[in-house]
């Protein structure tokens, strides 16, 4: 198990019992799942309340699915059934606005610093 900070909030990381961790904390994988769907949340949030949307609710769940070209993120966003046609398609196309959606649709690299 590890612990990650932001120097304000701490969380625990951890593989799964069967990968020979011990299942202490979230992995790795489910992180990234948790970011995508948590940022997706917040701007959906954002969105509403700067558009005076009655977003009573949103609950986005996201899964990581492993491919033969690659992994895809299989995604679902549930909204509240009072939304009207407009406001419900303005809440879905909005989710692209979510910085971690499109951080994940760039092409990604790799470098390590040394110290």
């Amino acid at each position: 198990m590890t612990e990650f900070t932001d120097g304000v909030h701490v969380a625990a990381c951890d593989a799964p019992s069967r990968h020979g961790g011990q299942d202490a904390g979230f992995t790795p994988f489910s992180l990234l799942e948790a970011s995508l769907a948590g940022c997706m949340n917040i701007t959906l949030r954002v969105f509403a309340r700067t558009h005076d949307i009655d977003l009573e609710f949103v609950e986005t769940t996201v899964t990581l699915k492993p491919g033969e070209g690659g992994y895809t993120f299989e995604y679902s966003i549930k909204l509240p059934e009072g939304l009207s046609d407009k406001d419900r398609k303005r809440l879905i196309a909005a989710r692209k606005g979510c910085p971690i959606h499109g951080l994940l649709g760039q092409p990604l690299s790799f470098e390590l610093k040394e110290e």
